[in-house]
């Protein structure tokens, strides 16, 4: 596996995990762009990351180093979470919100598994991901 880049590989999470633990992700112009109109409409944004949660300070640091500040929660994959798919963890957070009030706008993924599932959204973003891709 080469150190930069984990496109036309085999996933390996142990190397994906131990990158994404280093913080050092950039931005991509576009979704910064969609995240910063967004939050300038007044909206309230809330992230769901299927990131485990020993990794929530190295996501939070490069969140926020990479220009994405100001959003409300960020959910992140515990334990007990670990033995769904990736669309029944997200799909049920966003129950989850709606049973404590939340109307969902939209939902931004660069996984199809990130947007499907019910319940959905008024609008849904799917950019791509040059680093993988989840079939």
């Amino acid at each position: 596996m080469k150190v930069s880049s984990f496109s036309g590989e085999a996933l390996n999470v142990t190397g994906l995990e131990e990158w994404m633990g280093k913080g050092k992700a950039t931005a991509m112009d576009y979704s910064l762009n969609l995240y910063n109109d967004v939050k300038k409409r007044g909206m309230q944004i809330i992230l769901i990351s299927s990131r485990r949660e020993h990794l929530r300070s190295a996501t939070i640091d490069n969140l926020v180093d990479a220009g994405f500040y100001g959003w409300k929660s960020l959910y992140l994959r515990s334990e007990e979470n670990e033995c769904k798919t990736v669309q029944e963890y997200k799909a049920g957070v966003r129950k989850e919100l709606i049973n404590n009030g939340y109307r969902i706008w939209g939902i931004l993924g660069d996984q199809w598994s990130s947007i499907r599932g019910q319940p959905s959204a008024r609008r849904t973003f799917k950019l791509p991901n040059s680093l993988y891709y989840v079939a």
